[in-house]
Order: C-alpha cells, then sequence, then structure tokens
C-alpha cells in the first residue's frame, strides 16, 4: 500500500469519525427534545443502539473498499480523532448548521403539510355538516312515520 493509499485511508477514517460522532449527537438531540411519553424518548436505547450497528458496517464497507478488509489499529485511532475533532472543533458548527435547516427547510414543510391536512379536515367536516342538513329532514319524517307503523 502507497503512502497515498494510506493517506487516503487515514483521511477517510477521520471523516467517518467526524460523520459517525455527528450521527450519535443527532440522535441524542433527538432523543433528548422528545417529548417524555413519544416513542423517540421511550425507544432511544434501540435506536442509538441500531445507529451504532448501521455506523460500524459503514465503516467496515469503507474499510473493504478502501483496504480490501484489512484493519489495523491506525484505522481505529482514525477513527477516534474524528471523533475528537467533532466534539472539539465541529459540534457548534454542526449544530449550527442543523438549526438552520430546520427553520429554513423542515419547519416550512412541515407548516405546509400541517396547513394542507388542517385544511382537508376542515373540507370534510364541512361535507359531514352539509350531509347532516340535508338528511336531519329526512330523518325526522322517518322517524315519524316508524311511530305511526309502530301505533297500527
Amino acid at each position: 500500500m502507497t503512502v497515498s493509499e494510506q493517506f487516503l485511508s487515514i483521511t477517510l477514517l477521520i471523516a467517518s469519525g467526524v460523520i459517525g460522532a455527528a450521527c450519535i449527537d443527532l440522535v441524542r438531540t433527538l432523543s433528548h427534545y422528545a417529548p417524555p411519553k413519544s416513542l423517540r424518548r421511550k425507544g432511544y436505547i434501540i435506536f442509538e443502539l441500531s445507529t451504532w450497528i448501521l455506523l460500524g458496517i459503514s465503516t467496515f464497507l469503507i474499510l473493504m473498499i478502501v483496504r480490501d478488509g484489512e484493519w489495523h489499529f491506525v484505522d481505529f485511532l482514525s477513527q477516534l480523532l474524528g471523533f475528537c475533532l467533532y466534539q472539539l472543533f465541529l459540534q457548534r458548527f454542526f449544530r449550527f448548521i442543523g438549526r438552520l435547516v430546520d427553520t429554513l427547510v423542515i419547519r416550512p414543510i412541515w407548516f405546509i403539510l400541517h396547513l394542507f391536512v388542517s385544511l382537508i379536515r376542515q373540507i370534510i367536516r364541512l361535507l359531514f355538516s352539509i350531509y347532516r342538513i340535508i338528511t336531519y329532514p329526512i330523518l325526522i319524517v322517518t322517524k315519524k312515520v316508524k311511530k305511526l307503523a309502530l301505533k297500527k
């Protein structure tokens, strides 16, 4: 393995460490800010455990692509360095980008979706109200006819 290949693999593993730390931070943040009785809060352990498993599989895939599956202690140190870089220098940046995406993308989409569902719900309520208004006189007549039929 040449020096440039080793540099590439170490750089990729440092980047995977940064991305892994960002994923774990995202999972923990999502679970922390969830309502107390929500599924995200209750299933936190399973959610984080599955995230760790997916990160391990993706790291193994990176090793398969770059080093044909060979694992060295330097790879572990590279990922550990990526985790430390994220915690020390990049966490504020990633969280700022997350808040920015939440404010500019997710909340407007959520608002539009909520508005659409509310509009559909109001249309259905209006249609049911119109149906009740139309069928109310028919209902009264049928009740009176039933009472007359039972008296005979």
